[in-house]
C-alpha cells in the first residue's frame, strides 16, 4: 500500500531551508514550527501517526532536525512517542481541556474586570480588534480570525496592566487551539466567538467590571459545548480520561 504523503503548507511552499544556507538550528526551528502549526490547526489530526522519514521527505531536510522537532513536540505534549509502535499526534483530553479553562478563568476574568477601569480612549481601541476579527471571519480567513482573537485577548491583559501574564496564559490557550480549529468549520465556532467578544468588549467600554467578568466567563466556558459535539462526531480524537 502506498504511503500517504504528508502536507505541511506552512513550509512546503517555501524554498528548502538548505537552499537558503540555513544551519541545522534554523532548519530544526522551521521544522518544529511547521509541525506545531500542522498539529494545532488539525492538518495533522489527533491520533495520527507520524514518521521522521515522511516528514523529512516532505520538508526536504535530513532526519536529524526532524528528530529534534519531534523531541520538542513530545515535550510540548503535542506528540506522543510509544515504544515499539511509533510517534503519534497526542489525542485530546477532556481533563486537560478543563484544566486549561480553569487557568483562563482565573487570569482572564480578573483581567476583564481591571480592563473596564482603564482610560476610555484605550478601552475603545478594542473595537478595532473586534472589527478585524469580524472581517477575517467574513472572508473565511479562519487563521486570521484566530490571530485577531489572540490580539484581542492580549490587549485586554494590556488594559488590565498585566501584559506579562500572556506567557502563562498562552500555555492554556494552546491547549484549546485544536478545539477551535475543529469547531470553526464544523460547528460555526467563529460566529459564536464573535458574538461573545461583542459582549466582552461592550462591557469593558461601558466600564462595567462585573459584566465584563461575567461575559468573559461565559466566553471562556463555551468551548465545553464544542468538546461534547466534537467528541460525538470524532470519538477517535479523544483519550479516555
Amino acid at each position: 500500500m502506498a504511503r500517504t504523503r504528508l502536507i505541511l503548507p506552512e513550509l512546503a511552499a517555501a524554498p528548502a531551508p538548505a537552499a537558503r544556507g540555513a544551519g541545522r538550528g534554523l532548519i530544526g526551528l522551521e521544522a518544529y514550527e511547521s509541525l506545531r502549526t500542522a498539529i494545532l490547526n488539525c492538518s495533522f489530526t489527533p491520533g495520527m501517526a507520524l514518521s521522521e522519514l515522511a516528514v523529512s521527505e516532505e520538508l526536504g531536510v535530513s532526519r536529524a532536525p526532524v528528530r529534534d522537532a519531534f523531541r520538542r513536540l513530545v515535550g510540548d505534549g503535542l506528540l506522543e512517542a510509544i515504544p515499539q509502535r511509533g510517534t503519534f499526534v497526542t489525542r485530546l483530553s477532556r481533563a486537560k481541556i478543563a484544566d486549561a479553562i480553569f487557568v483562563r478563568e482565573v487570569i482572564e476574568c480578573r483581567a476583564a474586570e481591571l480592563a473596564a477601569q482603564a482610560p476610555l480612549a484605550e478601552r475603545q481601541k478594542l473595537t478595532e480588534l473586534l472589527a478585524r476579527q469580524i472581517e477575517a471571519s467574513d472572508q473565511h480567513n479562519f487563521s486570521g480570525h484566530l490571530l485577531a482573537d489572540e490580539d484581542l485577548h492580549y490587549q485586554i491583559l494590556v488594559l488590565a496592566g498585566h501584559p506579562h501574564a500572556w506567557n502563562p496564559l498562552m500555555l492554556a490557550r494552546t491547549g484549546m487551539n485544536r478545539i477551535r480549529h475543529i469547531a470553526i468549520p464544523e460547528l460555526g465556532g467563529n460566529r459564536i466567538a464573535i458574538d461573545q467578544h461583542r459582549g466582552v468588549v461592550q462591557a469593558i467600554i461601558d466600564g462595567d467590571s462585573a459584566a465584563a467578568s461575567a461575559q468573559m466567563l461565559r466566553h471562556i466556558r463555551s468551548p465545553l459545548q464544542f468538546v461534547d459535539a466534537i467528541h460525538q462526531r470524532h470519538p477517535e480524537y479523544f483519550v479516555a480520561d
